[in-house]
């Protein structure tokens, strides 16, 4: 069953059945490991197509309302899993497996490179959706292969500069990092912030919030001037009261990226927060499909 709808590309879209079934692709990394790509197809396939970024910490999965809600909405979807957060197919860190930014760019771009192979009018065409520091990883890979993405799509992301939030957050980026040094990997769901993290990832991570660069990669990058440069259509969403990613730091995006053509939009409704807005998606779709027809 199927039907018409104002939709992404402004004009009467048609939508896919609610049944829409998800397609699981693995993508194999040089390392040996694997990941997979999930892609949830609308009834038109020349239709807009979202990669969607987790966060930190995240578990693909809990984003299975989102890419069946953005499918049902006439957007083709594809979601990634993260590195080190995988079903199958990956490890977990530790001092025998690290990982930083470079690598999580560099899933974004075979992520990217099988959609444009399963949905040919995505091929450097996509828009990319990135979730808290699944923003940060998608900022970096645009303002590295501008040519590869058609948009970019903030939902509770952020810079995590720490003058945005205060010293409290310095102090405790800069002891995560450290931390990660210390064990081997950061111990977060022993700690209450995101899960089992790489090492790398995590100094980098501190360093991004202690200078508002980010650099990554050995020998270190500072990709500060090629996201400064980047010139593409943004819709960046924030929500209130999300104290993970709040306006002020939601705006530090823009600030460090002015090149990029931005939207803005701000969600305050009951029961959706920096995590549940993936499970409660329609505000959201809404935002991505009036932005898109812009």
């Amino acid at each position: 069953m199927t039907e018409t709808s104002e939709g992404a590309t402004g004009r009467g879209a048609t939508t896919s059945s609610p049944t829409a079934i998800p397609e699981i692709h693995a993508i194999e990394r040089a390392e040996g490991t694997s990941f997979t790509l999930t892609v949830v197809r609308a009834a038109d396939p020349e239709a807009p197509t979202v990669l969607v970024v987790p966060a930190m910490g995240m578990p693909a999965g809990y984003y299975d309302k989102l890419i069946v809600a953005f499918a049902e909405a006439g957007i083709n979807v594809g979601r990634m899993e993260q590195r080190g957060h995988e079903e199958l197919g990956g490890r977990v860190a530790g001092w025998s497996y690290d990982f930083g930014y470079a690598d999580l760019v560099d899933d974004i771009a075979a992520a990217d490179d099988r959609l444009g192979e399963l949905i040919p009018a995505s091929a450097g065409a996509a828009y990319v959706l990135g979730h808290s520091l699944g923003g940060q990883a998608a900022s970096a890979y645009a303002a590295l292969h501008p040519d590869r993405v058609a948009g970019l799509v903030y939902v509770a992301s952020q810079t995590p500069y720490w003058r945005n939030y205060g010293p409290g957050f310095l102090v405790a980026s800069q002891v995560m990092g450290l931390v990660g040094r210390v064990v081997g990997h950061f111990p977060g769901k022993q700690l209450k912030f995101a899960g089992r993290e790489a090492r790398t990832l995590m100094k980098e991570w501190a360093r991004y919030a202690r200078t508002g660069r980010l650099r990554f990669g050995s020998p270190a990058r500072d990709v500060t001037v090629e996201m400064r440069a980047l010139k593409k259509p943004a819709l960046i969403v924030s929500i209130e009261g999300d104290w993970l990613a709040p306006s002020a730091t939601v705006d530090e995006i823009q600030r460090r990226m002015p090149g990029l053509d931005v939207a803005r939009v701000h969600l305050d409704e009951p029961g959706i927060d920096h995590f549940k807005w993936a499970r409660r998606p329609d505000s959201t779709i809404t935002a991505v499909l009036d932005w898109l027809s812009r």
